[in-house]
Parts: C-alpha cells; structure tokens; sequence
C-alpha cells in the first residue's frame, strides 16, 4: 500500500497534467479560429503588394515574387479623388452614429418605459428587428425615387438617412434590453427632486447607460462605414463613400485586382484600428446587466 502523501501527488499531477491537456486545447482552437478569420486579410494584404503582372500569371503563389507600392500610389495619386472618398466616409459614417445612437436610445427608452396595453412594446420591438433584416434591395429603388423627389441625390444627407433607417432599428433592439434592466428607484429618487424626464434621461440614465451606448455606436459605425448598397443607390458621384468606389475598379478591360486590394486594405485598417481601441468599452457595452446584483 502506498503512502498517502504519494497518492495526493498522482491526483496533482494528474490534475496538472489535465489542466495543460485543457489548455492547448483551448490555444488550439483560439489559434485555428485567428488563422480563419484572419486568412482572407493577409491574401488582401499581400495582394495590395503584388505587381500587376502576377495577378494572371499561372503558378503565383499566395505571397508575392517581389512587393511593390505601385497600387497604393495609383489610389493615393494626388490628382485622384481617394482623399473625398475618406472624408465622404468619414462624415457619413460619424453623422450617421450620433443621429442613430440618439434616436435609438430615446425610442427604446421610451419603449422601455411606456405603459402600453397589450404587450404593444414587445411588437414595436419585434417590428422593429424585422425592419432591421429585411432585404435592403427592396427599398433602394423607392428611396432613389423619394431622394430625386427631394433633389437629395448624390449628397452626405442622402447616404446619412439611409444608414440611419437601417441602424436605428438594429440600436433599438440591442438597447431595449439594458433600459428595461435599468433600476427604476433610480428614476424615483430623481422625480421626487423634481427632475422631469428630459432632465432624468440626461443626467440619470445616459451616464450609467454610456457603455451600452459606447457599444451601440461601435457596431454601428461598424455597419455604416462597410455599407454599399444604399450608398452606391444615391449618391454614385460627389458623395460617394470608399466601398462605392471599390466597385469602380471593375472596367470593361477587366478588373484591377491590385487596385481594388489596396483600396480594400485602406478600408479595413482604420476599422481594424477602431475595434481595437474600442474592445474594451464594446465589451462592457455588450455585458451591461448581465450580471445582476
């Protein structure tokens, strides 16, 4: 018969041994998906890097013979228009956050808060997720027609009221949640001060919502930045925004592989960029009330 002590150290070992076996694992698995999602940006990356012959040329492998910047220095030329595209973008992408972030939080707020009959608030919600998934094609004809009808082709307004009929919904439903979690006492103790609800939604609410609402405008600037069809409907030209002008390198004497990477790659990096700088407030964001005290 062994001594005890010996017997304690085969179960720690064990355990030890199971623990490592758990952890590879698990970096495994971490490593298998970066490897995935990771992949398609390291061929665009080195494609944005590959001189115009190669892309035809039989047996190119998946890195170049040689990198050049010559496709960066087409799009970036200074007689070119990729600068008006950052900024179309840039404007585009901020004015349409701030309006949708806005008007999201007060409609689920009000959502959240509205004694309505008949689980009404529970169907708005739904309608309003449904409104998020539709398919957008089928609307971007009547809002072509609705922008011409307002002589709103081909500007900032026009692509702005777009993003923000398609991200509202989607901030609506992810805020409904968090505003129903929301303690009421709070609201009480500041209606009995004589805070009416303007001023309880400022200085109550928006303070201890801001990382559900740091959240919200993330993803949404997310989805507006990286949005095409809607921009590329109404504003082809003077407005148009960076992934419209992707599609201007298919020609009729084909397609500038090079070109479209780095303007592909241009795109991508300040997203990249951003969820890096933003994880943390995304994570809180989409974390709030989950744990409940």
């Amino acid at each position: 018969m062994a001594p005890p002590h010996h017997g304690m150290a085969g179960i720690a070992m064990s355990r030890g041994l199971g623990y490592m076996a758990e952890s590879s694992a698990k970096a495994a698995l971490i490593a298998l998906a970066l490897l995935v999602a990771l992949a398609p940006f390291v061929v665009l990356f080195f494609n944005s890097l590959r001189p115009a012959d190669e892309f035809l040329a039989q047996g190119a492998g998946l890195i170049p013979s040689r990198l050049t910047f010559e496709h960066y220095a087409e799009i970036f030329d200074p007689n070119g228009d990729t600068f008006r595209y950052v900024i179309n973008s840039l404007i585009i992408t901020t004015a349409s956050t701030i309006l949708a972030v806005l008007f999201g939080a007060l409609a689920s707020y009000a959502l959240a808060r509205l004694q309505l009959p008949f689980k009404l608030s529970i169907i708005i919600g739904i309608l309003f997720l449904v409104i998020r998934f539709y398919p957008k094609i089928t609307v971007a004809l009547p809002y072509f027609l609705l922008m011409r009808e307002f002589h709103l082709l081909d500007t900032h307004l026009a692509v702005i009221i777009a993003h923000v009929s398609m991200t509202v919904p989607f901030v609506v439903w992810m805020l409904l949640a968090f505003f129903e979690d929301f303690p009421r006492e709070l609201e009480q103790s500041a209606m009995i001060d004589g805070c009416g609800p303007i001023r309880r939604f400022v200085l109550i609410v928006i303070p201890l919502m801001a990382p559900a609402l740091a959240a919200a405008a993330v993803l949404t600037a997310f989805l507006s930045w990286n949005e095409f069809l809607m921009a590329s409907t109404v504003a082809p030209n003077a407005a148009k925004t960076l992934p419209v002008r992707i599609s201007g390198f298919i020609t009729d004497k084909g397609i500038l592989w090079g070109s479209m990477s780095a303007m592909s790659t241009v795109i991508v990096v300040p997203v990249a960029l951003f969820a890096l700088f933003t994880q943390r407030y995304l994570a809180r964001g989409l974390t709030v009330g989950a744990v409940k005290g």
